[in-house]
């Protein structure tokens, strides 16, 4: 009976953590918040700017195949960040008909390659000689940022590439 006490006393004192073990902890994970924060606030806003690209090629693209599919001629029109009437957006009419006005996240820039619209006849092409390119861009920090450039080809094909510059 008393080998049995003193076993059940001995772990009590072995149950939790010693206060070296949680200072040690909270070092840790100080150091890999201290360290990753910066690079998680990066991938953030890298994402921000690959989405928004992502959402004016999928517009774009969806505006092409309505033009084909009701046989009717459509144009989007774009706002760049210098523009002084809602910088940012772009208008275009979807395949139902309804006139959508879309405006990218908060300090992601959209810059006209070209043409401030981009039309598309009810062949899928867009009536021009050249190629019409829309720019999707953000300072990730001060050493990096991400651009998409959104190609429209005379035929109509959409293509996306993606680079990155100093800003």
């Amino acid at each position: 009976m008393d080998t049995e006490r003193t076993q059940e006393r001995g772990r009590r004192n072995e149950r939790g953590y010693s206060l070296s073990e949680l200072l040690t902890v909270i070092a840790l994970m100080g150091l890999f918040i201290l360290f990753g924060g910066p690079a998680m606030a990066d991938a953030f806003k890298a994402y921000k700017v690959k989405a928004g690209a992502d959402i004016v090629a999928t517009d774009v693209r969806g505006m092409r195949y309505a033009a084909v599919g009701n046989r009717t001629s459509l144009t989007m029109t774009t706002s760049t960040q210098s523009s002084g009437t809602n910088p940012n957006t772009y208008v275009f009419t979807n395949a139902a008909g309804n006139t959508i006005t879309r405006r990218l996240e908060s300090g992601v820039n959209l810059e006209n390659g070209s043409a401030a619209t981009i039309s598309f006849t009810t062949t899928g092409s867009t009536g021009s000689t050249a190629t019409q390119v829309l720019i999707v861009s953000m300072d990730i920090n001060s050493t990096r940022g991400d651009r998409y450039t959104i190609s429209v080809s005379p035929t109509g094909t959409v293509t996306t590439a993606y680079a990155t510059y100093t800003p």
